[in-house]
């Protein structure tokens, strides 16, 4: 099921965040290094989001398999804000970082830009291979909480290969005096490249938790369906349609002749909630009578 492979996902991303984030905590201690500093500023934060996004979707996989719980999939939504906020912070603790470094430039050194060096190198890889599967997996649930994912590492791709060129720029160019300039010049570029992306997570999650109709063209398509069912039913009394986070809910109000039998009514209902739900696959539909119809059975 897709939920159980975007607990997956998100499980191994944080055993991996983990990882890298005492590897850049000992790359810190062995150099004492700003830039390291922001390094690890930034891993450890993006560990927690993704710690935080892997505890989300294993509770909306526990509730799904226990009882329903009225809104529980907008915890997706509210995961989504709260790792875009974590962003958020994160390029403010880079640029405050980036600014001290502009103001007292310095030259790197010590055994910990080395271990930086690797660090970058094999996570790099990594997270680029977790930024193409998490943005598979966003296209094929319509997660809003996986698509943070994959801005995440793609941003933590981004920042691996920019730490790596600051790095190996700022010793192999170390005899130029302007060289003191590259690490906090490339801070400043992954801080917006994390800025931009926390402004589409923004976007994106603060209108998904916002209940709505259905969009216009939606509705027209709805109605076309209905239309091509006419011969189905005997009278329309509207629809209903609500958006709530990704998921679609659709009622539609009918009356049929007096004289068809509860089986036949049954049987026109469900050919028409079909047809509507080919249309809307990932919508909830539901078929209900006029008040007339009701009274009468």
């Amino acid at each position: 099921m897709i939920t159980e492979e975007k607990q997956t996902s998100t499980r191994n991303a944080a055993i991996v965040g983990g990882v890298d984030t005492l590897i850049t905590l000992a790359a810190l201690l062995a150099a004492q290094s700003s830039v390291l500093l922001a390094d690890f500023l930034k891993t450890l934060l993006e560990f927690v989001a993704m710690l935080l996004a892997w505890l989300a979707i294993r509770r909306i996989h526990e509730g799904s398999k226990t009882h329903f719980e009225y809104g529980l999939e907008k915890l997706e939504d509210l995961s989504s804000l709260i790792v875009a906020s974590l962003m958020v912070t994160l390029v403010i603790i880079i640029t405050i970082n980036a600014g001290i470094n502009l103001m007292r430039p310095a030259h790197i050194e010590g055994v910990g830009l080395w271990i930086s060096m690797a660090a970058q190198v094999v996570y790099g890889v990594v997270n680029g291979r977790l930024f193409l599967r998490n943005r598979a997996l966003a296209r094929e649930s319509r997660s809003p909480l996986v698509e943070s994912q994959a801005r995440l590492f793609f941003t933590r791709t981004v920042g691996n290969a920019f730490i790596l060129t600051a790095l190996v720029s700022s010793l192999v160019l170390g005899h130029l005096a302007w060289s003191v300039y590259i690490d906090p010049a490339a801070s400043l570029v992954i801080a917006g490249t994390i800025l931009m992306s926390a402004i589409g997570v923004f976007s994106t999650s603060v209108g998904e938790l916002l209940d709505r109709t259905l969009e216009e063209a939606d509705q027209m398509k709805l109605l076309r369906v209905l239309a091509a069912e006419f011969d189905h039913y005997d009278d329309f009394f509207g629809t209903r349609t609500r958006r709530a986070g990704r998921r679609e809910f659709i009622e539609v109000f009918l009356g049929f002749e007096e004289h068809k039998t509860v089986k036949e009514v049954q049987q026109r209902m469900d050919h028409v909630r079909h047809a509507i739900e080919r249309e809307f696959p990932a919508a909830s539909v539901v078929i209900a009578l006029s008040n007339k119809d009701i009274s009468r059975f």
